[in-house]
């Protein structure tokens, strides 16, 4: 079976990759520029270059192909200095691979969304996942549409924050979450490529507060580090002027302020644990 990937070169995209090829999948991947291509290494991967922004560029990329993958997704990093926006990424650049996916009529597609997207839609990034999910399922296409709380690499720029002495923390980081390691996450989409229609909501194995995830961070990388809460009024205060400086900024902001204000906790599968992972990373 041919599967075709897109979003390959991130965290998420590098795992479901080894896991195609893990599963003797003929494993194929696109990737923006050329000079990503170094990232893979193995023979049995196939690279093409294109950008799925724009239109033309992908024009009968799925052509041949079984089931389409797509991890495409702006970063909510701050180190994400990139110009695109959630809605050019996120919405219409997976649009873009919707209809040709929908013109080479392939047997699936998979889309990596956002847990609990559909109860947030007035902000961007969780509007822009929602309604391309709503696309997709209108499609007549064989589709999943996976949904993470989030992923464990979402939080390792965190670490480096740790190693300068200072975490910040929006509110009292009480609010608790399940996110989950990218290999965990990994499986579960591939394995989904022999199902029917349907919704994944998935989250890893334990669950943990907003702080507790700063203190694993902290423990690990700089025990000395401190934790400074920042009060969500002064955030309220602080997001307007995001909006005039730098919207992609904004938008990145008010989605991690929102998220630090509720529990967000999928059904628990993944099996590696946060402490694991920020262990592992270290070492690195």
């Amino acid at each position: 079976m041919k599967v075709l990937l897109f979003g390959a070169s991130g965290n998420l995209g590098r795992k479901i990759t080894a896991e195609l090829l893990k599963n003797h999948y003929d494993t194929n991947v696109v990737l923006r520029k050329k000079s990503q291509h170094e990232i893979f290494s193995d023979p049995n991967i196939k690279i093409i270059t294109a950008n799925p922004l724009n239109r033309k560029e992908i024009e009968n990329i799925c052509q041949g192909f079984d089931v389409v993958i797509s991890a495409l997704g702006k970063s909510v990093s701050m180190k994400d200095n990139s110009k695109h926006t959630f809605q050019q990424v996120d919405y219409e650049g997976n649009m873009n691979i919707l209809e040709e996916a929908k013109k080479a009529r392939i047997q699936k597609f998979i889309y990596v969304s956002a847990y609990k997207a559909e109860d947030n839609i007035q902000l961007k990034y969780f509007k822009v996942h929602h309604d391309f999910s709503e696309h997709l399922k209108l499609s007549g296409l064989n589709y999943c549409i996976i949904k993470p709380p989030a992923i464990f690499s979402a939080y390792a720029e965190l670490v480096d924050m740790a190693k300068t002495g200072f975490l910040p923390s929006i509110g009292s980081g009480n609010y608790k979450t399940n996110p989950i390691y990218e290999g965990d996450l990994a499986r579960a989409i591939v394995a989904e490529i022999t199902g029917n229609n349907n919704y994944l909501e998935i989250g890893g194995k334990y669950i943990y507060s907003r702080k507790q995830l700063l203190e694993i961070i902290k423990t690990h990388t700089n025990p000395n580090a401190g934790i400074q809460a920042i009060p969500i009024k002064i955030m309220k205060v602080i997001l307007p002027f995001f909006w005039i400086i730098n919207r992609n900024l904004y938008h990145k902001m008010a989605f991690i302020n929102k998220v630090m204000q509720e529990d967000l906790i999928a059904p628990m599968v993944g099996e590696m644990s946060f402490e694991e992972y920020i262990k592992g990373i270290i070492k690195v």
